[in-house]
């Protein structure tokens, strides 16, 4: 993102409070005390935001109310009139010094009517006044920078839905997402492409790109730079951290691809992770549980009060005991069986073009995502005429990780080998499976191979494979997809 400068004009619209609210009726006002705001700005690296923008963002969405026009222009005149000498303040009386504004003032009050400021969700009032600052000095900037209230109005309300709902582990995977200019250089930046996925005229998604990122980079000035945990910087809330992968989807349209990608492989049933979860018999069982004799062998397991009955009644015990009507105690342990998939990744030369690095990592994201949820185990390899080295995953640390060390340069390698790497994958799995205890695996290959095929359903010997063909078609791996039960997808 690079960085806009403001006119010097433009300097006292951006550090006065506005007064588009009506404080002295707010209830925020009564549950929100601004110092608190402040300490908690202070705490998470945004104390460098103006106070008056604070006051915007403490006072503002009470109900969505909004000062109208007369309420806007008497209190902007105020407010300038206040910082004047005196002697100013009479040459107001006939200059009207302190309306200059009032027109720009009214345009961000419009602007900002039109703002859902709804679709911001934080877990406590403070953090929710928190994000809305960071909307409002955003809007604040653009104005100043001559961005139509309109223009401004839609990209950030398009912003906000696509990161409203977004999962905490969404959200994780986002934030260690490289730059864009790491995993897209601009030469490579395939505008027709993404117009074309987007279903628009490519010069008008270039105008687009060009306001967004400029909205994006006075956004991201909020935020001080991205942010960073340490031990005397509190993490940033989570309604901070949507807001903060809201300026990235601004600024690198890629990603818009990505989560769609990633949203599109959740919608398929086949792609779910079996994951169980269930106690099962264990000598060396850390719980104890009761249940029904199954075999006389059992009989030094029987429950203290059977052995009571055999005093007070011993024909009814000798009844209960022949029909195995006794419960005994049995030492268990917990098994979590987790899915494991195995990922075939493509990273051929050809990987560069479009949007296909991003779409590739969506899928990648996607199993990750179950991977932090400890649903799945993840292994994975990239190839191109060889299969590269195996990559395991069985944390959401590791997969952060993994995802840092991706960028655009190690999409180099040579021809495509499908068949190399399917054969490879089921090798792989088999080595795998039986030092962990997973269900079924699974294969998943992602490429813009169009080349034939030649493995076979019975090659992959009860494997499931998923297959994800990116901004190409190939009928005979979609075929051999569909004749395992797993998920077809090509063109994405």
């Amino acid at each position: 993102m690079s960085a806009v400068s403001i006119e010097r004009a433009y300097r006292n619209f951006i550090k006065f409070h506005t007064h588009v609210t009506y404080p002295e009726t707010s209830e925020r006002r009564q549950q929100i005390n601004t110092l608190e705001v402040i300490k908690k700005l202070d705490a998470i690296g945004m104390n460098h935001v103006d106070v008056p923008m604070i006051w915007d963002g403490v006072h503002l969405v009470d109900e969505g109310k909004v000062a109208g026009k007369t309420e806007i222009e008497r209190r902007v005149r105020f407010t300038y009139r206040m910082r004047m000498w005196k002697l100013t303040q009479f040459v107001d009386e006939v200059l009207h010094l302190a309306d200059r504004d009032i027109g720009t003032y009214l345009d961000l009050a419009n602007c900002l009517r039109e703002v859902d400021f709804d679709l911001i969700k934080g877990r406590t009032d403070i953090d929710r006044a928190i994000a809305n600052i960071a909307v409002i000095a955003t809007a604040k900037r653009s104005l100043a920078v001559g961005i139509p209230p309109e223009v401004i109005t839609y990209q950030i309300n398009w912003a906000l839905n696509e990161v409203a709902h977004l999962d905490v582990d969404e959200i994780e995977l986002l934030e260690c997402l490289p730059d864009e200019a790491q995993l897209k250089p601009d030469g490579k930046v395939d505008h027709n492409q993404m117009a074309q996925d987007r279903g628009i005229s490519s010069i008008r998604l270039v105008d687009n790109i060009d306001t967004r990122g400029r909205i994006a980079s006075l956004f991201c000035d909020c935020f001080g730079g991205k942010r960073k945990e340490s031990e005397k910087k509190e993490m940033q809330p989570l309604s901070i951290r949507r807001l903060d992968v809201a300026s990235r989807f601004l600024a690198e349209p890629s990603m818009e691809a990505l989560l769609r990608i990633s949203r599109i492989a959740n919608e398929y049933v086949a792609f779910q992770p079996r994951f169980e979860k269930k106690m099962i018999s264990a000598p060396d069982g850390d719980q104890t549980r009761m249940r029904m004799m199954e075999s006389y062998s059992e009989l030094p397991r029987l429950a203290p009060a059977a052995w009571a009955l055999k005093v007070a009644s011993p024909r009814y015990f000798r009844y209960r005991l022949a029909t195995k009507s006794f419960m005994v105690r049995e030492k268990i342990k917990r098994s979590d069986k987790k899915q494991f998939f195995y990922a075939m990744l493509d990273r051929s030369k050809s990987m560069q073009q479009g949007e296909r690095i991003y779409k590739l990592m969506a899928i990648l994201m996607n199993r990750l995502r179950a991977v932090g949820r400890r649903e799945a185990i993840l292994g994975y390899s990239f190839f191109d005429s060889v299969v590269h080295e195996e990559i395991m995953v069985n944390d959401i640390a590791g997969a952060k990780d993994e995802i840092r060390k991706l960028h655009h340069e190690f999409f180099v390698g040579d021809d495509t080998d499908i068949n190399l790497a399917l054969r490879e994958g089921i090798v792989r799995i088999q080595k795998v499976v039986g030092e962990i205890e997973a269900e079924r695996p699974e294969l998943i290959i992602v490429t813009d191979g169009d080349h034939g095929i030649n493995v076979t359903a019975k090659e992959l010997k009860g494997i499931v494979l998923h297959v994800f063909v990116v901004e190409q078609e190939n009928e005979d791996l979609m075929e051999l997809a569909r004749k395992t039960g797993g998920v077809a997808l090509q063109q994405l």
